[in-house]
């Protein structure tokens, strides 16, 4: 202890907890953290850690009592995840996106389903996408569609499971058909017509019109994000929402806001970022020692849920870095995976798979974070239909007071 501070690891011990349970701590309001001058060094008041100490001896800790959820939608086994019991790789090579969502919802396989927009709806959203700055990012425009949606659907408290199930198709492909194409000099590929929805997300996205191999390979990354299992706080929110007996528009808005950033295994727009700053560096290794050298992380290798490697993110990596065309990008995409490798990083995961495809394809920025959220639109619907059929509320969050009483 200098000067009645004392540094993270001896208020740690103090309180007898790990360095990272110190900052929980500190991100509920229970320490105050001072920063050491000229330096990144954490340091707590002697004080407020001893009187912490103290009414941690005097008060009774309850344990921990997570939400919990049955769910029969998502499992990982083998480092991979399976919906409705089928590995979601082969889904992902055999099934249209639409199929997917689908069987997610209903554990019904119906080949060839297509998801058509409530046609009344899209004048007046395009009305709000077009109010928006011309700079706002994708998702962010996609986001604040939403609630107008659900104004405009007079319906939307109606939660029986056959108004779910119809309405599910139609929430999403509304408000991407809303939103502005950016696509020029398309020339479609005939799976378009079968890739229906990948297409119309392409048309919102690309630069220019997609090849064949492309346009499968998005479809396919949709399908791989649709569902993860119910620990991830995106679908967290949506089960929550659906618990308490929100609309269907409502979860979706919980879910989405909670998506991206440090939420996400690797936020994508980050690296869409450094991958575009690569393309204009000579020299990958070069690029990424300078990166090193100001302290600043690479993101999108490593799962936290998936150790063993992200079998998804290898999937779409495999087939990205197979391709015949978009040679430059995809050379010097390999390399830069590659040189990842040698420094011992963990595989890439899915965030990182995703802001590659948007790399090489040439997307507008902010893609990555959209092809994320509409593809796990369809586990978020999945999960609130599931929740909204268990007609139950999981355990409620049970709190300690920890504030002050007058005339203490």
């Amino acid at each position: 202890m200098k000067n009645g501070y004392l540094t993270a690891a001896e208020a740690a011990e103090r309180l007898k907890i790990k360095k990272a349970s110190l900052y929980a701590y500190v991100s509920r309001g229970l320490l105050r953290r001072h920063r050491k001058a000229g330096t990144t060094e954490s340091l707590f008041d002697a004080l407020e850690v001893e009187r912490l100490a103290g009414r941690s001896r005097r008060e009774p800790r309850l344990p921990r009592q997570p939400p919990l959820f049955q769910s029969a939608i998502t499992a990982i086994r083998e480092n991979t995840m399976h919906f409705r019991g089928h590995d979601a790789r082969e889904l992902a090579v055999t099934r249209t996106y639409e199929d997917v969502a689908v069987l997610l919802w209903a554990d019904v396989v119906t080949p060839n389903t297509r998801f058509i927009p409530i046609t009344e709806m899209v004048p007046p959203l395009q009305a709000v996408a077009a109010h928006l700055p011309a700079e706002t990012l994708p998702f962010d425009r996609f986001k604040a569609m939403l609630p107008i949606a659900a104004v405009l659907d007079p319906l939307r408290h109606d939660l029986a499971r056959a108004s779910l199930l119809a309405l599910a198709p139609r929430i999403v492909v509304t408000l991407l058909e809303a939103m502005p194409a950016v696509t020029v000099d398309a020339a479609w590929p005939d799976s378009a017509e079968r890739f229906d929805f990948a297409a119309r997300l392409w048309l919102r996205l690309g630069r220019v019109g997609p090849t064949p191999e492309l346009l499968d390979l998005l479809n396919t990354t949709l399908i791989l994000v649709a569902d993860a299992d119910v620990s991830t706080p995106t679908t967290i929110a949506a089960r929550l929402g659906a618990s308490v007996r929100a609309d269907l528009y409502s979860v979706l808005a919980a879910a989405m806001h909670c998506s991206g950033g440090a939420v996400q295994s690797a936020s994508s727009l980050a690296v869409e970022s450094y991958l575009e700053a690569m393309q204009r560096n000579s020299s990958i290794s070069q690029f990424v020692g300078e990166r090193l050298r100001e302290g600043e992380a690479l993101p999108g290798f490593g799962h936290w849920r998936l150790p063993g490697g992200d079998s998804r993110a290898r999937l779409i990596l495999d087939r990205l870095l197979a391709l015949p065309t978009h040679a430059e990008k995809v050379d010097r995409l390999g390399a830069f995976l590659e040189l990842q490798t040698q420094r011992g990083l963990p595989p890439p995961n899915i965030g990182f798979a995703i802001a590659a495809l948007a790399y090489v394809a040439g997307m507008i920025r902010g893609s990555g974070e959209m092809i994320f959220a509409l593809g796990r639109s369809a586990g978020w619907i999945a999960h609130a239909i599931e929740q909204y059929d268990a007609r139950s509320e999981p355990a409620r969050p049970v709190s300690i007071y920890v504030g002050r009483w007058a005339g203490n």
